[in-house]
């Protein structure tokens, strides 16, 4: 089995004071779950030690400190895993796809497509888990993405689809790392935090560039 876990960073509003300029969605792509439950394990107990039991712990960056988003990111950055980042600069978007956000999915839904096919990322002859987060923010992202995603799978892929907490998957508290630290990069011009993961990013495309 194969795993791709789906986050975003930040929104798409455009017409709000306090909307962010860069909009960007992140895929991670593994082989198996022990990883990301591997490296969530070892930054718990780096964090709060290890008679300390995990329970309903998340790690999530809006509430982490800099520093404990640099363990985590060292503990991420060498593992073998792959990741994908679609950058919206959303200064560049026509007035009308603004309101119009199905296009906009739809172009990320292709955009994933060809790169599991033409880079054969994961053994397409296995299952595949599509897993988002379940995130209320996260609402209307899943279901359309979702959508078009089924409707797009043109190659027949072995693709399970599957909404869920980032307690329940830690793939997704790894991608959410991964997310955050591309954000930076565009929404702030701090590539620190990205030059720790650089490596990993097989594909970074930056929409109506």
């Amino acid at each position: 089995m194969a795993y791709i876990f789906m986050d975003e960073s930040w929104d798409l509003w455009f017409d709000k004071k306090w909307s962010s300029k860069y909009f960007v969605v992140t895929f991670l792509f593994q082989n198996d779950e022990k990883t990301s439950d591997s490296i969530i394990k070892k930054l718990f107990h780096r964090l709060k030690g290890k008679k300390v039991k995990i329970r309903s712990w998340v790690f999530h960056c809006c509430k982490e400190s800099e520093n404990n988003i640099k363990k985590a990111l060292t503990l991420i950055k060498d593992k073998k895993l792959a990741c994908m980042a679609l950058i919206l600069n959303k200064e560049k978007v026509y007035t009308r796809l603004q309101n119009e956000k199905h296009i906009l999915y739809n172009w990320v839904v292709n955009l994933l497509i060809d790169v599991l096919i033409t880079k054969n990322i994961l053994p397409q002859e296995e299952k595949i888990f599509f897993i988002a987060s379940r995130r209320e923010t996260n609402k209307t992202l899943n279901e359309n993405f979702l959508s078009y995603l089924k409707s797009q799978n043109k190659d027949k892929l072995d693709i399970e689809f599957v909404i869920k907490t980032a307690y329940q998957e830690k793939g997704l508290q790894v991608v959410d790392v991964l997310s955050y630290a591309i954000y930076q990069k565009y929404e702030h011009g701090n590539d620190e935090l990205y030059s720790m993961i650089e490596n990993l990013i097989i594909e970074e495309k930056n929409l109506f560039s």
